[in-house]
């Protein structure tokens, strides 16, 4: 184990596909669906038993996509600017959340807010506008319909947990 495992440990090999389990040192184990989509795999073994119920609170699913790279500063007459991702977006789901809203999976969008965008110029505003439309058409064609998807797998795989 080293310090970036933060004192946990994870089965080798990996929970079954489609299922997480946290393991707790007196042999109780939790599971639950881990969906397709989810880039992590929460399951963890050797867990103190009065540990689980915030492990519990911390699991959460994610699928992360990419924003739109442009030049931003912090207020609009500054000449440095720093090229950053916006609008980037991610499905997330935390089924164990105390908010029932999280507890299906959500899109949450990155904007970095109290930054500016400066000194555009028309060709500039083009550029900009040209960018949030490919973001838009992303957000349409691929982050909805997979939203969509899972939350359909979900409501499949837990019915009447919302």
């Amino acid at each position: 184990m080293t310090a970036a495992d933060n004192g946990r440990r994870q089965p080798a090999p990996w929970s079954t596909p489609g299922i997480w389990t946290i393991a707790t040192v007196n042999g109780f184990a939790a599971s639950g669906y881990l969906p397709e989509w989810a880039e992590d795999d929460p399951s963890e073994v050797d867990v103190p038993m009065d540990a689980l119920p915030m492990r519990l609170t911390e699991i959460g699913h994610r699928v992360l996509y990419d924003g739109q790279m442009v030049d931003i500063a912090t207020v609009p007459s500054v000449q440095e600017v720093e090229e950053e991702a916006v609008f980037e977006a991610a499905i997330d789901c935390n089924p164990y959340s105390p908010d029932p809203v999280q507890r299906e999976p959500v899109v949450n969008i990155h904007i970095v807010p109290g930054r500016w965008i400066p000194g555009l110029d028309p060709a500039g505003v083009a550029a900009v506008a040209a960018k949030l439309h490919a973001q838009a058409d992303l957000l349409t064609a691929v982050v909805r319909p997979a939203l969509i998807a899972a939350r359909e797998d979900w409501s499949a795989h837990h019915p009447g947990r919302s």
